[in-house]
């Protein structure tokens, strides 16, 4: 499903909005040329997700929003060789109803995080924060679906699916 794209040079993630809104034809340039930009789907202020398409530094990110605009999940794909991705890291947060009992400006309550290899090891980080607690595991998993292909300007609904197995 075709959603609306809205293009800016980043998402400031501590303020919640766009930096440097663009004109498409500027992302297109920036796409064009490998360069760095964001991709708002949704909306220009209130955007389901965004993707920061990275090439020239070798990687696509891309982070969902909940309804308080704050980053509950996070894909990291780093670009193969053969422009295809590779989904390298997830990262899951939880929020803290209250301010202050979470960790940050975020103020994160639970996290996890997914380390991926090519070759099906795994590292899966589990956080918590107030109190601080870290536990990590080594797993081999399936990595046939952390596959995608570099988006093509404007077409994004492969990247934006949440589910990956």
């Amino acid at each position: 499903m075709k959603q609306c794209v809205f293009y800016c040079k980043s998402w400031f993630r501590a303020k919640n909005k766009p930096i440097d809104v663009w004109l498409e034809k500027k992302a297109y340039k920036k796409h064009m040329a490998g360069e760095s930009y964001t991709a708002l789907i949704g909306s220009e202020s209130t955007p389901s997700c965004f993707i920061e398409v990275m090439k020239n530094k070798g990687w696509v990110g891309v982070s969902f929003l909940n309804e308080n605009l704050q980053e509950y999940l996070l894909y990291n794909f780093k670009i193969l060789n053969d422009n295809r991705l590779f989904l390298s890291m997830a990262v899951y947060r939880e929020f803290a109803e209250h301010d202050g009992e979470g960790a940050g400006i975020l103020n994160v309550s639970h996290g996890t995080t997914y380390i991926f290899n090519e070759n099906g090891s795994a590292v899966v980080r589990e956080e918590q924060f107030n109190p601080y607690k870290l536990e990590e595991s080594q797993t081999t998993v399936d990595v046939t679906g952390n596959y995608d292909m570099f988006p093509e300007f404007g077409e994004y609904d492969s990247l934006i699916r949440k589910e990956r197995c």
